[in-house]
């Protein structure tokens, strides 16, 4: 064997170690970044079977035996169904509110550009930057000029406001990808813009629709900031501020029961994402983030 065909032995060798290691190290990485993800779902249910003298002395042992009492007590104590009731009402006027306002904005940048729309995009843009922690006074006080504070409209109506620029942004770049004879070839036909709109253009950025609706009922759901500002009277907390309540009000002597109380709470989001998590990705790479 020659000496060229050795040292490209050698070579290929080292770039298959080489790469090798590689791969461990991206994995091992990976799978650490998924445990911060995946543990806090997981922790609850180390404690949710437990009684509370259990709890206290084997925090973090398997529970001797399965029991469901702490779900029936945890609804019962945190008042979980007006909590959902109201939880539910916040999201689906967030996702009314936020995604049809967001496709048609997206629409008219997309397919009506000038100056004029430039400028006004590049002004929503903006509002994608702003912290919500930097308007919470001004939205305070906007509210209560307006009498919305203390309210579900109150709380879902900023909650629209936050996520109409992103929104904006993924539908303006959807609309982009697709191509301009279709709305060409309405208006041929007659339509009007709206016709053309509602009955064309807007059927076609169903995987956007669909990523959309998805993570703004998911972020709605999971707000706290907003609700602990906006929100006073208990018969409307939603369901953070509900289990928020009940641990101010009992600490972690009760684990079990708030345990139980994060699992419902959590459940619906986590199974709909499990639902929808194929129209997230399709929504995602299929269309909704190009351009």
């Amino acid at each position: 064997m020659s000496n060229a065909s050795v040292e490209a032995n050698e070579q290929d060798k080292y770039i298959t170690t080489r790469s090798t290691v590689s791969g461990i190290i991206i994995t091992a990485f990976l799978i650490l970044l998924a445990l911060t993800v995946i543990l806090p779902l997981l922790l609850p249910w180390l404690f949710v079977f437990k009684t509370r003298l259990e709890c206290s002395y084997h925090p973090w042992s398997l529970p001797t035996q399965i029991r469901w009492t702490n779900f029936v007590e945890a609804w019962i104590a945190v008042r979980i169904d007006q909590g959902l009731i109201n939880t539910l009402i916040v999201c689906l006027g967030t996702v009314v509110c936020t995604v049809p306002s967001a496709a048609m904005a997206g629409y008219i940048f997309a397919r009506y550009r000038s100056k004029v729309t430039e400028v006004v995009f590049y002004c929503i843009l903006a509002g994608y930057f702003v912290p919500v922690l930097m308007i919470l006074i001004p939205l305070y006080k906007l509210c209560s000029q307006m009498n919305l504070t203390d309210t579900l409209p109150g709380l879902f109506l900023p909650l629209t406001a936050f996520g109409i620029p992103f929104w904006t942004i993924i539908y303006r770049a959807f609309f982009q990808g697709l191509p301009g004879e279709l709305a060409e070839a309405a208006r041929i036909d007659g339509a009007g813009h709206l016709s053309t709109f509602f009955w064309i253009m807007f059927p076609l950025a169903k995987p956007a629709t669909v990523l959309a609706t998805l993570l703004v009922f998911i972020g709605a759901w999971s707000d706290y900031l907003l609700s602990l500002i906006l929100i006073n009277s208990q018969s409307l907390f939603t369901m953070q501020l509900r289990i928020a309540q009940f641990l101010n009000a009992y600490g972690v002597d009760n684990m079990p029961r708030y345990a139980a109380a994060a699992i419902i709470a959590a459940a619906p989001t986590i199974l709909l994402y499990i639902l929808g998590h194929r129209w997230i990705l399709k929504g995602t790479l299929a269309g909704a983030l190009k351009g």
